[in-house]
């Protein structure tokens, strides 16, 4: 999420990006299951975690989006800038919208090119963890929360997905915390990654100007809370014939059917 320190006007962008980076793919741990795994593609479809996969639908609709804006910020001559973003007066005179749609602008070419690489990195991967719905619900709440953090902790305007892309990465955190006993070295893996890339972005938000880290700090925190509510949360019930993991979260408003250990698709 960029900040700006002297308006919204062309050529008085400021560059501040930041992201998530990529955290690496978790080893296969069969039988234990993933939620919502898609079913095998057809031959000639895109295969699972590409793009124009069912399975990363969401991700390629925000994608999408956040391109349409940034076309739509430039042919507007920023007046679409202007409506959307994090600007502190306009919220506080009842303008609500800008709490969610400064994730779908961008300040520059290289900022909205650095979001789109991290979006595309997380999101195919926690949209099928979690489910469509859920993906959705932990990615809006993450951007809420971001802007929502920023409007309470600076009075610079800003725009940008990082804030959501950071609760994504909180999101990712927190299922591999849950399910470290199923999932052992692979969970580690995952869990140190988004360390490192915490402490880099961290740094690099201190050390740049314009960088609006408490709209990264806000959307983590969003991110995180959203997906331990939410879920997903599996437990095993090992005392079924077969065995079956539950979706179990806090609030089990979007919990996944119960899927049967070992189970195999038949092709």
């Amino acid at each position: 999420m960029a900040s700006y320190s002297r308006g919204l006007l062309p050529g008085k962008k400021k560059r501040g990006v930041n992201a998530v980076g990529r955290p690496p793919r978790p080893h296969r741990c069969r039988p234990f299951p993933l939620p919502s795994s898609p079913p095998p593609a057809p031959q000639g479809s895109p295969r699972a975690g590409q793009f124009g996969s069912p399975d990363r639908r969401v991700t390629d609709t925000l994608l999408f989006a956040n391109c349409l804006a940034f076309l739509a910020q430039a042919a507007s001559g920023q007046r679409v800038t202007v409506w959307g973003a994090k600007i502190n007066a306009a919220i506080a005179a009842g303008e609500l919208w800008r709490l969610a749609t400064p994730a779908l602008l961008h300040g520059n070419l290289v900022h909205l090119a650095t979001n789109q690489f991290a979006l595309n990195s997380l999101g195919p991967l926690i949209e099928r963890l979690s489910g469509r719905k859920r993906f959705i619900a932990i990615y809006t709440a993450a951007a809420v929360a971001g802007t929502a953090a920023s409007y309470a902790f600076t009075v610079a305007p800003s725009v940008g997905a990082s804030g959501a892309i950071f609760g994504l990465g909180g999101a990712l955190a927190v299922f591999f915390v849950r399910h470290r006993s199923y999932f052992g070295k692979a969970s580690d893996a995952v869990l140190a990654s988004l360390g490192q890339s915490l402490a880099i972005n961290v740094v690099m938000g201190l050390v740049t100007a314009n960088v609006d880290n408490w709209g990264h700090a806000g959307g983590l925190a969003g991110g995180a809370l959203t997906a331990w509510l939410l879920g997903p949360r599996l437990v095993v019930d090992a005392g079924a014939v077969p065995p079956v993991a539950r979706d179990r979260p806090p609030v089990p408003l979007l919990a996944a059917a119960p899927v049967v250990i070992g189970q195999r698709r038949r092709q």
